[in-house]
């Protein structure tokens, strides 16, 4: 969501009558993120070792010159993005996403979204390994403690900010802020493998 937020606000490079959002999205109303996988890539360390949310943003789905001799300034400048208008529209979706971060006094994290993409993932594996004879209800049932989780954080968020007397509540107890923040900020960290990858 907080992703979706910023590019809803950022004029589309390539078609100045839409937003990024507008162009990403197309004929579809929800656009997908898919998730970050794998350990081949910058963004793998964070992820998977140390549990921080990260993000890995592209125009376009082919680089030819990805790890040649060529990706370098020249060729960004002759070919790939000549007025830097693709590089100044990530950097104002990157630069959103830092202030929301920064000023939010609740950090904008949504675990349901993660809770409803397992399910879909869960799902895929189910067809696959069904005549297998793996049992997959731990893992279903793992997932819905997680939407339960999630669903209950959310519900003490909304609680939280509708709040007639937030600015107050703030002050008085700013420990209860502070705590739901800390909640949203591990969760990430606890799907986490002491071991690591293997």
């Amino acid at each position: 969501e907080l992703l979706k937020q910023a590019a809803k606000q950022v004029q589309d490079p390539d078609n100045s009558s839409q937003t990024i959002y507008e162009a990403w999205a197309g004929s579809s109303n929800n656009p997908m993120i898919g998730r970050l996988g794998g350990g081949g890539s910058d963004y793998a360390a964070f992820v998977q070792h140390i549990g921080v949310p990260s993000v890995d943003m592209s125009f376009g789905k082919g680089y030819p010159v990805y790890h040649s001799m060529y990706d370098d300034f020249i060729w960004m400048k002759k070919f790939g993005d000549p007025l830097f208008h693709r590089h100044v529209a990530v950097a104002s979706v990157w630069g959103l996403v830092a202030l929301q971060l920064a000023d939010e006094e609740l950090l904008p994290f949504n675990y349901l979204s993660y809770a409803n993409e397992l399910q879909r993932s869960a799902e895929e594996l189910k067809g696959e390994v069904l005549d297998k004879g793996i049992n997959l209800i731990p893992v279903f049932k793992s997932i819905e403690e997680l939407r339960k989780a999630a669903t209950k954080i959310n519900t003490q968020r909304k609680a939280i900010e509708e709040n007639k007397d937030w600015a107050s509540t703030r002050r008085k107890d700013p420990w209860k802020v502070r705590e739901l923040n800390d909640r949203l900020m591990m969760a990430e960290r606890a799907f986490t493998d002491r071991d690591g990858l293997f």
